[in-house]
């Protein structure tokens, strides 16, 4: 797998406002502090490989007051990498990163596992960040 070492492809992207009640599908990070290469669509909340190469993707899931998350990081329908935030008290934070090669078009997001809700803030707590890194 040969990238352009030219090529950069970066993001990160929050959420700005608190859910208590979302309970399935793909969390989407609508507030995008940086998107180079345009990989990362807000509206969706999936990020598509512009490029093939090696990845490193991060999530940071806070759980709402005691309601448990779990998140997970997918690749194609694959979950790979899961978080959790435990209801043993408030705010509990899931973290996880995963290394992934990608094939350009392949599609990587977040998905809820379990629970439900997350807490952020308006500068974000819950996000998403992805970079190529060769």
């Amino acid at each position: 797998m040969f990238t352009d070492p030219k090529q950069k492809v970066a993001f990160t992207a929050g959420v700005t406002s608190v859910s208590t009640t979302w309970n399935s599908g793909t969390l989407i990070f609508n507030s995008v502090i940086l998107n180079v290469g345009n990989g990362y669509n807000p509206s969706t909340g999936v990020f598509t490989s512009p490029v093939a190469g090696t990845y490193v993707f991060y999530v940071t899931a806070v759980e709402y007051i005691k309601q448990y998350l779990m998140v997970d990081i997918v690749l194609n329908s694959l979950s790979k990498v899961r978080t959790i935030g435990e209801s043993n008290a408030s705010y509990q934070t899931g973290t996880n990163m995963v290394v992934l090669n990608l094939q350009k078009g392949d599609s990587v997001w977040v998905r809820h596992a379990s629970g439900k809700g997350y807490y952020t803030n308006s500068v974000p707590i819950t996000t998403f960040t992805g970079l190529l890194v060769g």
